[in-house]
């Protein structure tokens, strides 16, 4: 900013313009095994970023839990976490800590996933005490008893959420009862209840290392990353019976309306869907960037209709849940009881506008960016490189699958996207999930037209004492 040479005053710098977004692209890994048959290994180093992330991921997930045993694949990571003494779950997590670093576990209905967060300084020390985690885990009756009672009361807390529970009955609805998908991938009550220690046990002993994938991300300059993880994973074993294949049973479709009872709710929480392909689909892309144009900001086609435009509600969104052999498509939001059937119907009207009307090239381009564009921050981290790699490999989608699915983003046009969207999701055989009062919602619903309604009572808490 200088006076300007007529001296009438000051002459402002002209404004900075935005260029280009610069090419960025996922980090690659290098590929590689432990050697005498143990875990995949995947290397992946990123400059800079001085916290290593550990992706341990078995092929152990609730889809491959053994018949009557819902949940023993969630209580066997947590179980993991009490380490290798019966109650030394606050032992292992001080030793972790005097390395700087974090040990996590979870399982999914895919697989049974162990995370380790640690200053690369220290990678081979936390490797070493993560060895004795994975090859001598205590497991102990006492632990899984006092485990099982913490889980009994968050299933309690789940049902008292109505987005969870719209969630568990979508599922529910849309899978035939015997796929593992349409049952609560923690367990229900009466089967987490029934766990005992020896049903931990059995699953993780039966967890092949030869199956699982190892990922380590971060500044690895300097550092032996796979002669670590070799040092630590070489010559694990388990010699239990073999875990069930999981199961590929697809959703089925509607259309169908069902209400979860909840009387006197003053809010109706909505969940919409249907069936889709995986993300071995080349079409999964092109489905990303349709649902963010239906539900993906405030500025999507829903949120303009239903937030701004008619005041329903705070937010709906729009999404693809991954499942390993299938996908689902998923609109869902809370809306107030008096509008349920109003917000149902003008839902519909946007999701069935894809197909009728297509999508605009300006749309198309803001999700495109929304989705491609945001990867850099998305991915900043250690972290978050190390789980997509892990997410990758569980499913088996191949370590370049990250780059592979960001590249087909960047490519999507209006037109093949509109096309995958009316090739994979029909609007007239959605399932229509309605979380709250039935007395006050059912009729609405019934007027529609959509699809015969029915009532299902919602669930009592379970006795977590």
């Amino acid at each position: 900013m200088t006076e300007s040479p007529s001296g009438q005053g000051l002459a402002l710098a002209p404004r900075p313009v935005p260029g280009p977004v610069p090419a960025w692209a996922f980090p690659a890994g290098t590929e590689g095994g432990v050697p005498g048959g143990g875990p995949a290994t995947l290397r992946c180093d990123l400059p800079g970023r001085r916290l290593a992330a550990v992706r341990l991921v078995l092929d152990a997930g609730a889809g491959r839990e053994p018949e009557g045993r819902d949940g023993v694949a969630t209580l066997t990571a947590r179980a993991l976490l009490e380490g290798t003494e019966p109650g030394g779950g606050t032992a292992l997590t001080a030793a972790f800590e005097r390395l700087g670093a974090s040990l996590y576990a979870s399982a999914d209905l895919t697989a049974l996933r162990i995370a380790l967060d640690v200053p690369v300084t220290r990678l081979g020390p936390a490797l070493e005490l993560l060895s004795s985690v994975v090859r001598e885990p205590a497991l102990a009756d006492s632990d899984v008893r006092r485990l099982v009672r913490e889980r009994l009361e968050e299933i309690a807390q789940e049902d008292a959420d109505p987005g969870t529970r719209a969630m568990r009955e979508l599922r529910a609805v849309m899978f035939p009862g015997e796929a593992r998908a349409s049952r609560p991938t923690g367990g229900t009550p009466s089967s987490v209840d029934a766990l005992q220690g020896a049903d931990v046990r059995g699953f993780y002993g039966s967890a092949v290392p030869g199956e699982a994938t190892a990922v380590v991300a971060g500044d690895l300059s300097g550092i032996d990353a796979d002669g670590a993880l070799n040092a630590a994973l070489q010559g694990w074993a388990t010699s239990g019976q073999p875990l069930p294949t999981p199961d590929s049973v697809r959703p089925t479709a509607g259309p169908r309306i069902v209400v979860v009872d909840r009387p006197g709710s003053v809010q109706t929480y909505l969940g919409l869907g249907h069936g889709v392909p995986n993300r071995a689909h080349p079409d999964w892309p092109l489905l990303a960037v349709a649902s963010h144009v239906l539900g993906g900001g405030l500025t999507s086609r829903l949120n303009a209709v239903l937030r701004e435009e008619k005041g329903y509600t705070y937010g709906v969104r729009a999404g693809l849940l991954r499942l390993r052999h299938c996908a689902l498509f998923i609109t869902q939001g809370a809306v107030h009881t008096e509008v349920t059937a109003d917000a149902v119907a003008d839902a519909l009207t946007e999701l069935r506008g894809v197909v009728s009307r297509g999508v605009d090239a300006k749309e198309c381009g803001d999700s495109v960016r929304a989705l491609a564009d945001r990867a850099p921050a998305e991915y900043e981290t250690a972290r978050a490189v190390a789980a997509e790699l892990a997410d990758a490999a569980a499913n088996g989608l191949g370590a370049d699958y990250p780059r592979r699915y960001l590249d087909a983003v960047r490519a999507a046009t209006p037109d093949e996207v509109a096309r995958a969207y009316a090739e994979h999701v029909d609007p007239e055989a959605l399932t229509v999930i309605a979380v709250g009062d039935a007395e006050q919602i059912r009729e609405p619903l019934e007027k529609l037209g959509y699809a015969t309604v029915t009532v299902s009572a919602a669930e009592p808490a379970a006795d977590a004492g």
